[in-house]
This record gives structure tokens, sequence and C-alpha cells, in this order.
């Protein structure tokens, strides 16, 4: 049996990782002196209501090394092979520390996959890697298979305040202001591993639409699924997957939440989609 191991920054809830079979090693989450497991004893929905309410600025650090050695071993016991699928190495040192694990126990059954995504882009690969280990695909293959996909994921974010990205350092005060007195909401996307802002819509319709019309510009293959996440924004949600249903069949759209990791440097109100392109 293969055994999908990923990071919390798949922004899947752990009733479904459960529900799919995967086993998900955390990033932790620190409000000044308090520190939180992601999705362990800090919910998304909690994460959101401390960011509105906590005078600290939250960060964000990396699986230990060891965590991932735990999971590792854990599977390995069970006789299992592993395939890890994991964050941007250029977003986070979370696959280095897989790998750093990976070397501590000197096994060729852990295959380690370096998606270059996060959040609904990740989730989507996730979620495409523990149907096909159902389906009997072996490690090989499905590493061969996800790695190719990661190429072809893409992400598309709306963001619909800038208080959080000026907070995080991500963008300047003054631009902050002047973008938030015209209304004007960045759209982001994950290409090469690293974090871009692509677009800039004014008006909530605006940002929502521009999503579909960057996915469609791409090309979507729709034999995958769409997955879509929000941060504490299901209206926008709605108005994301009611925008996309226009073109799109997304009768079977999968589901996820932007957690603490993402929802960081985003904020509240985020709306991601993931796909993947056409070859």
């Amino acid at each position: 049996m293969v055994q999908i191991i990923t990071d919390s920054t798949c922004d899947l809830s752990h009733e479904r990782l459960e529900e799919i079979g995967v086993v998900c090693v955390p990033l932790t989450v620190h409000f000044g002196e308090k520190t939180f497991i992601d999705g362990e004893n800090l919910t998304a929905e909690e994460f959101y209501q401390y960011l509105r309410t906590d005078s600290e600025f939250p960060t964000t650090a990396q699986p230990t090394p060891h965590s991932f050695e735990k999971a590792f071993q854990a599977a390995l016991d069970k006789g299992d092979e592993i395939l890890c699928v994991l964050i941007s190495g250029k977003l986070s040192g979370t696959v280095q520390s897989a790998h750093i694990a990976k070397e501590a126990l000197g096994s060729d059954k852990i295959w380690i996959v370096d998606t270059n995504q996060t959040c609904a882009s990740l989730g989507l690969l996730v979620e495409i890697a523990a149907k096909r280990a159902k389906e009997g695909a072996t490690t090989e293959e499905l590493y061969q298979e996800i790695a190719e996909l990661s190429a072809r994921a893409k992400i598309y974010v709306s963001i619909e305040t800038l208080k959080y990205l000026r907070k995080g350092g991500r963008l300047s005060g003054a631009a902050a202001i002047v973008g938030t007195m015209l209304n004007l909401h960045p759209i982001v996307t994950v290409q090469d591993g690293l974090v871009f802002n692509i677009a800039k819509a004014k008006g909530k319709k605006k940002m929502i639409s521009i999503l579909k019309e960057l996915a469609m510009a791409d090309g979507v293959d729709e034999s995958y699924p769409f997955m879509f996440c929000h941060g504490g924004a299901e209206e926008n949600l709605e108005l994301a997957k009611e925008c996309f249903a226009e073109d799109y069949d997304i009768s079977n759209c999968l589901m996820g939440y932007v957690g603490p990791v993402v929802g960081t440097y985003s904020g509240p109100g985020i709306v991601a989609v993931g796909v993947i392109k056409k070859k």
C-alpha cells in the first residue's frame, strides 16, 4: 500500500484527510508567546478570530524533521511505501525537513514531491494522489504522475483586504491605503513555486470574475476536478462557485478552508481556486 503524506498548507480539513486516508504533518503558528499546531489546537475559524482581535501579528514555522520522521516511521512500520506531497520548497522549508527525515531513516521507500504549489492547488494534487493510490497505482507511478501534474497545477487567489499583506510586509503602507481607497483587490498566483501578483480588481464581483477569466485563459483540463478554498469568506466562495458554474461543470468540485499559514498573509476574505491546466 502507498501512504500519502502531506503538510497542513494543503488546506484540507482533518475530516477530509481521514476520509481519503492521508496523513498530515502540520506547520506551527505563533501569536507572540502563544504557539499553535495548525489544525490540531487551532482551527482555521479560530485563527481568523485571533487574527482580527490579537495585537500580535502571527508568524509561521515549518514542521521539524522529527515530525516527518515520526510520520514516515509509522507508515513504514505498517509495511507501506510513502509518497510525500508538499508545499513549494521556495515558500517553506517543509520539503527540506522531509528530506532530512528521509535521510535519517535511510529508506528507499519514501518518495518526496516538491509540488511548487500551496493551498488549493496543493490540496487538489493531494486529492488526486489519494484517489490514484486507492486505485492501486504504485509509488513510482504516483510519483511520476504527481510530479507531472504539479507542473500543470494552477492556483488563482483573490484577496479581499490589503490590511494583512501590509502587516506581513508584502505591501507598503502607502500602497495599502491607496488600494483600500480605490477598493482594489489583488489577484495572486503561484508560479515556479513563488507567489506573484498578476492582476488587480475593483470591487468584489470583478475580483471573483477575474479568477475565472485567468483560468479560462490558461485552459482547464476538465477531466480533473476544481478545488475551491476560502478563508472566512463563505459569501465570496459562493460568488466564485456561481461564476465558474456559468462556464464549467463544477458538480464534482472539491472544497477546502484556507488555514493559518496562507491566511497569515492573506487575511480573511480570501478565495482560492485550484485547477489542472491542459497539456
